[in-house]
């Protein structure tokens, strides 16, 4: 399997893994429109899901990756029809992202990726029934991770963390420009 489609079919999903354990840590509220229980088995699922992929990369791993995203296409669908725009907390507490026709055809369109990929690797290959163990593939599993915990938790901080110096750096930039031009 292609390391780039690896990458491309399940960074979505370690974003999310990678928001939900933050979240969980530090008991920030989960704003996932179903029960808890819910939550977390999609959270499993989904952790086993990338963990196929990378401990055992084959096209059944990718098929699973395919009706794990498809299933949250639909599962996503079913909350619109039940409960509208609603937060869904995909991407941690940080991010506002709400349900939505386009996290529905996202999901729906990865889970298309995942067949094709699956079929494609499948061709290619010629893999035999029983896929093995690679461990340098969890080692590159938990390195996205910590990237997609530093893209959840670190970017969102950091932007914060810029605006709050802007606004206080603005009421000085008067005084601080007076300074500059005496010097000069």
């Amino acid at each position: 399997m292609s390391i780039a489609v690896a990458l491309v079919v399940t960074f979505p999903m370690l974003l999310s893994i990678a928001a939900y354990g933050w979240s969980s840590v530090f008991g920030d509220p989960h704003r996932f429109p179903g029960s808890p229980r819910v939550h977390r088995f999609l959270m499993i699922c989904q952790f086993a899901g990338v963990t196929a992929v990378y401990a055992f990369p084959s096209s059944y791993s990718l098929y699973l990756l395919a009706s794990i995203y498809a299933g949250q296409g639909f599962g996503a669908a079913y909350y619109i029809h039940k409960k509208g725009r609603v937060d869904c907390g995909c991407l941690g507490p940080q991010v506002q992202s709400k349900l939505g026709l386009p996290l529905v055809v996202i999901n729906i369109l990865f889970a298309g990726i995942c067949i094709i990929s699956s079929i494609t690797y499948g061709f290619i290959s010629q893999e035999v029934a029983e896929p093995r163990l690679v461990p340098v593939g969890l080692l590159l599993e938990a390195m996205l991770l910590l990237l997609s915990l530093v893209v959840i938790v670190g970017v969102p901080d950091a932007v914060h963390a810029i605006r709050l110096y802007r606004r206080m750096a603005a009421r000085h930039a008067p005084k601080v420009l007076k300074r500059k031009e005496r010097a000069v």
